[in-house]
């Protein structure tokens, strides 16, 4: 190689002279951001070894276990029911007439005993007139036959003859008089017309419907609760009402339990006297019954208490009597 070529790859001395100043200058600044990242993490970075972190975790996982769990709550002891009327009834025909009067339209009150319906009863009027005529002629021959008997006019056999005949006619005439009384329906409890299902003017049959009446003062509710209450629902426990049309609250109390259990819901059914207060209650409002939860703890009564304790205390006495009298100590 010769000289200039070595001149060439050496360079000016200035550019030379230009890079160390360079090369200075960026580890200076490399240097002093590092310090400078150092010195502003030294405040907030804490270091710790493996045990330190593992003492950490235990001690969340023991405050986790230190809480203690939250009450379950408790249960809600409530059941849908409706009211009803304590006597409902259907009054219905006993004889093929036709209806003259049915004074006490539909959602009118009435007495015990009041007239609810009327028939044309003049057929069977006059029949009734025709049977007591013709007992009362059945009665003259047999008084007449008696007294020819007495005479011995007349053969036993004719007298027993019109003594049936009258029988006959007067039995005839009692039946009569029985369908007689069935041209008018009375009230069997006093109460409200809860449906007219016949008119004024229209033949009924025998047994055809003519209204359907209720109680209109003696109320009760009708519940349906879940089977498994049998096991601490008895009559007379006590339950608040909420009634769904008008938001009020009544008091009741359960009077019989039903007869049986029905398979499929897993329900029975459950009557109740019910306090309305002076809130509206009409038969046929649904609503909710809601019972006080059961006490499980066993009430020990006061009276077999007290007999345990005396009688406790009386083989006790007996005892240290008997010892005393053997002049022995008791063991």
């Amino acid at each position: 190689m010769n000289e200039m070529d070595e001149a060439d790859e050496i360079g000016p001395p200035e550019q030379t002279d230009n890079r160390k100043v360079w090369i200075g200058g960026g580890a200076l600044l490399a240097a002093a951001a590092v310090a400078g990242f150092a010195y502003a993490n030294s405040g907030d970075t804490q270091w710790s070894d493996n045990q330190s972190i593992v003492d950490g975790d235990a001690a969340e996982v023991a405050s986790s276990e230190d809480v203690s769990p939250e009450p379950e709550p408790e249960p809600i002891l409530e059941a849908r029911g409706v009211i009803a009327a304590k006597n409902e009834s259907t009054v219905a025909s006993r004889m093929t007439a036709r209806i003259t009067a049915m004074p006490v339209r539909e959602g009118r009150s009435f007495r015990k005993g009041a007239l609810l319906a009327r028939f044309d009863c003049s057929t069977i009027s006059a029949e009734l007139s025709a049977a007591r005529a013709a007992t009362t002629a059945y009665e003259k021959t047999y008084e007449t036959n008696v007294e020819l008997d007495s005479y011995e006019a007349v053969g036993k056999n004719e007298v027993a003859v019109s003594r049936a005949n009258l029988g006959r006619a007067r039995a005839e005439a009692n039946a009569i008089a029985a369908q007689l009384k069935d041209c008018a329906v009375y009230a069997p409890f006093a109460g409200t017309v809860v449906e007219e299902i016949a008119s004024r003017g229209e033949v009924a049959a025998s047994g055809q419907p003519l209204l359907r009446i209720q109680s209109g003062g003696d109320l009760e509710a009708d519940l349906i609760v879940p089977s498994n209450w049998l096991t601490w629902l008895r009559p007379g426990a006590a339950f608040d009402f909420v009634i769904d049309e008008t938001g009020a609250t009544i008091t009741g109390a359960v009077t019989q339990l039903g007869a049986s259990v029905d398979p499929v819901s897993k329900t029975i059914r459950v009557a109740a006297d019910i306090d309305r207060g002076d809130a509206l209650v009409l038969p046929g409002m649904s609503g909710t019954a809601t019972f006080e939860e059961p006490s499980d703890e066993p009430v020990e009564e006061e009276g077999e208490a007290a007999e345990e304790g005396a009688s406790g205390t009386t083989s006790t006495e007996t005892t240290t009597e008997g010892a005393n009298t053997n002049g022995s100590q008791p063991s």
